[in-house]
């Protein structure tokens, strides 16, 4: 008999951020190439702070504004794109699909300088 490890889902509840992803300059907005970063869509996120280990590794590069945002999986959304958040353009680091269940996305992002 298999023991399960109960992990509970990400609470939406803590989802009340709002954060607009951008696409890239280059990418065909109303059938022309975009000449800068351009709004594609705007969602719910939830803001996870960085703890430990992970922040004394993300001071010691730059001392940047670095954050964790938590979202639902979104098919139209990938790496190569930026955030903004509260006025504040964030480079794309790291984005993963929670458990690859297409449920939730864990980004890492660093701020554009």
């Amino acid at each position: 008999m298999q023991k399960f490890k109960y992990k509970p889902k990400p609470n939406a509840g803590n989802m009340r951020h709002r954060i607009t992803f951008l696409k890239p300059p280059g990418e065909i907005v109303n059938g022309w190439p975009s000449k800068e970063w351009s709004e594609h869509v705007t969602v719910w996120a939830e803001i996870k702070t960085l703890k430990g280990a992970r922040l004394f590794e993300a001071a010691a590069v730059q001392m940047q504004d670095m954050k964790t945002f938590g979202i639902r999986y979104r098919d139209d959304v990938s790496d190569n794109m930026r955030i903004r958040h509260k006025g504040q353009d964030y480079d794309i680091t790291s984005m993963t699909n929670d458990d690859e269940k297409d449920e939730y996305f864990t980004i890492l992002i660093r701020e554009v300088l």
